[in-house]
């Protein structure tokens, strides 16, 4: 028994650490995890009125955010959105794996094993959500149900679990209000009575316990209810305040919700619990986690199969209540999101037990008189089976190097898919982080303003086409160049921008606060207070793709040139063939913080202006992957960051030059999904943000 619970447990384990690195940031993650960090400042300031008063994700308790704010504190100076993500997801692996382990407890260890491999209970146990906390909460209080004088963790596992997400005790009070009324209605074990019978009648037994409610089960169980809620309002500073209006704010959140658009576009069938419970749809949506076949779904059928033998056991009906109870409210409630099937799959579990038990009991008894295996499985020689070892060790610790390598190289990594983003299309030309934090995406497909972490807002169209370049002035208005000119959204609407008419490449605005634009015909410039554009003569009618500002000094990128322009005087340097440019356009220039300049080239590689001469960076000299560089990062004491095109396939490369070391980031290798990068920028919390061409956001945690 011990052997097995300990197989079960590094298996659970396992699976949750190993889901809880690769898989990608979860829809409610980021709130969760801003809320946490939200607890974590408030504790650290010694600010309790924020405990009680936090307006942050009020429409759940706060136990296991307050959990989560605990990693968040241990954290540190080091405690940002990426690092509180994965300590999070580390404290609910934790939770989840105790989860199983009470499952061995409260419902024997098969359960266990098969609640530690159901892949929809790993996935949302290994990310920071919260599923992990109640479901060993409640697995605790089942478990205690059946044993006397436990009543202590029945009150508290239901407390706890209340605490940590109300849909638990929610969707199994059937199961917990059918096991505890009967079990308080069951004779005691350790004192019990004979009462008198007629000839020929069967004893019968009655309890005798100590305490008013030893006569009443149905008020003890009321009572336990009533503590358990007490402990639920003692764990729960939210509702300190205002218990009462709090809560039915709380749950009118709920019913409301139930109408949201959210709800409206995912449109699931009333029946979508089943599918949830009787598919594996997390092998689905995560091919690369769960490398494993998910027997979600045979697990289901099998515990339907159990219904009719936990009915004939009245110790066990109570399974079958909370399954059917549970799955009628799971089938009324509007919203079906697939987290919310959690809390039945310890039911599922444990009736699918006993058919499985029968089951393997029926082989062995047809293998004894049958004598198949002796004939149809190979016996061969101890040397052949230990040659058979050392050959699958070997290619198991090959397959486990690369997985690991890949798991490790994830951490920090995060994608925005572009179904995620309100865009109609997935190429991002330009990325631009607002000083509270909030991004502006501009793509093919239009324009989005979010927080970092989303819902993203489309704009509204602002009329100049393929949005290539986004910029924002000193007054707050955003600036949009397209293929038909210039637009400005002063936080209400666009207006259309006299000027260039012909296709805006890029937008700058210089230490003036003057607007730089960049088109196939030479370079405009808008003054600050003026409503015209003026056109900078020394560059002419030349192709200009890229605009960088370097104090007083504006540098210019063309086809197979560059020009170093200082307005002040009107002198226009031009830089060509002899620095040893080609014929590549120059799509990126970049000014780092030793005033060094960058130069992205579509063929040419990379170039770096000193100060006196042009050093030029190559895959034949240097780490460089490509020389199609298509994006150059927002440099800091970090390096540089360099995306590339590949040069005879789709996708692209991402690489970090620290001033003496290149290194690649691969697919294989990181987190980086091997989309052609477009457009690269530091955000808030040095988290850096990639624009791809077809792959939408990617997002890295710089450590």
């Amino acid at each position: 028994m011990q052997r097995s619970l300990v197989l079960i447990i590094t298996v659970a384990l396992a699976l949750r650490a190993w889901a809880a690195l690769l898989l990608p940031i979860d829809f409610d993650e980021p709130i969760y995890v801003d809320a946490a960090l939200g607890y974590a400042q408030a504790i650290r300031a010694g600010d309790l009125d924020f405990l009680r008063d936090s307006p942050a994700n009020r429409e759940h308790p706060p136990l296991v955010k307050l959990l989560y704010a605990g990693g968040a504190l241990l954290l540190g100076d080091a405690a940002n959105t990426t690092s509180v993500l994965y300590t999070s997801r580390a404290l609910a692996v934790l939770a989840g794996v105790a989860a199983v382990a009470a499952a061995s407890w409260a419902l024997g260890p098969l359960a266990a094993g098969l609640l530690a491999i159901h892949t929809l209970t790993v996935k949302y146990t290994a990310q920071a959500y919260l599923e992990s906390l109640p479901m060993l909460a409640l697995l605790l209080a089942l478990g205690a149900a059946h044993r006397p004088r436990m009543g202590w963790l029945v009150v508290l596992g239901l407390g706890v679990a209340a605490a940590s997400k109300l849909t638990y005790p929610l969707v199994l009070a059937p199961a917990l209000l059918a096991l505890l009324v009967w079990r308080q209605g069951q004779p005691s074990p350790s004192f019990q009575v004979l009462t008198p019978r007629r000839k020929g009648a069967k004893p019968a037994t009655k309890p005798l316990r100590l305490g008013a409610f030893a006569f009443y089960p149905t008020l003890r169980t009321l009572g336990l209810l009533i503590l358990a809620g007490l402990v639920f309002l003692a764990l729960s500073p939210s509702l300190w305040l205002d218990p009462l209006g709090r809560l039915a704010t709380m749950l009118g959140f709920h019913a409301t919700y139930t109408q949201s658009a959210a709800v409206a576009a995912a449109n699931y069938p009333w029946f979508q619990p089943f599918i949830w419970l009787a598919t594996a749809p997390a092998t689905t949506w995560h091919p690369e986690v769960f490398f494993y076949p998910g027997i979600d779904g045979l697990i289901f059928l099998t515990a339907l199969a159990g219904i009719p033998m936990a009915w004939r056991e009245p110790a066990r009906r109570w399974l079958v209540i909370g399954l059917l109870g549970g799955l009628l409210i799971l089938l009324v409630w509007p919203t079906k999101w697939p987290q919310y099937t959690l809390p039945l799959v310890p039911l599922i579990v444990a009736l699918a037990d006993p058919p499985l038990r029968r089951l393997v009991a029926h082989l062995r008894e047809w293998n004894d008189y049958w004598g198949w295996s002796a004939v149809m499985l190979p016996h061969p020689p101890r040397y052949a089976w230990i040659a058979m070892s050392i050959f699958g060790s070997f290619v198991a610790g090959i397959y486990f190097y690369g997985l690991a390598g890949v798991a490790l190289g994830s951490i920090g990594w995060s994608q925005i898919a572009p179904t995620s983003l309100p865009l109609s299309s997935g190429a991002i030309n330009a990325l631009l982080v607002l000083p509270d934090g909030r991004m502006v995406l501009a793509g093919d497909g239009g324009i989005a303003l979010g927080p970092a972490n989303g819902p993203w807002q489309a704009l509204a169209d602002p009329g100049v086409g393929r949005v290539r370049a986004l910029v924002r002035d000193e007054a707050g208005q955003l600036w949009a160049g397209g293929n038909n000119g210039v637009a400005m959204w002063d936080g209400r609407r666009w207006h259309a921008v006299e000027g260039p008419t012909t296709a805006i490449y890029a937008l700058a605005i210089d230490g003036h606060g003057q607007i730089w634009a960049a088109s196939p015909a030479g370079v405009s410039v808008r003054a600050a207070d003026a409503r015209g554009w003026e056109r900078v003569e020394g560059v002419g009618n030349a192709v200009v793709l890229s605009i960088a500002m370097q104090d007083s000094v504006v540098w210019l990128g063309g086809m197979g040139q560059v020009w170093r322009v200082e307005p002040a005087s009107g002198v226009v340097r031009r830089f060509a063939g002899a620095e040893g440019f080609g014929s590549a356009g120059v799509t990126d220039l970049l000014v780092d913080v030793q005033g060094r300049v960058w130069a992205a080239t579509l063929g040419d590689g990379l170039a770096m202006w000193d100060g006196a001469a042009w050093h030029w960076m190559t895959p034949a000299n240097s780490g460089l992957p490509s020389a199609i560089v298509t994006a150059l990062g927002s440099s800091s004491a970090d390096g540089l960051w360099v995306g590339t095109g590949r040069p005879l396939e789709v996708g692209g490369l991402l690489a970090h030059y620290d001033g003496q070391r290149w290194r690649q980031y691969l697919p294989r290798n990181s987190g980086f999904s091997g989309a052609e990068p477009t457009v690269i920028q530091l955000g808030i919390d040095r988290q850096l943000w990639i624009g791809t061409r077809s792959g939408g956001i990617e997002r890295y945690q710089i450590k």
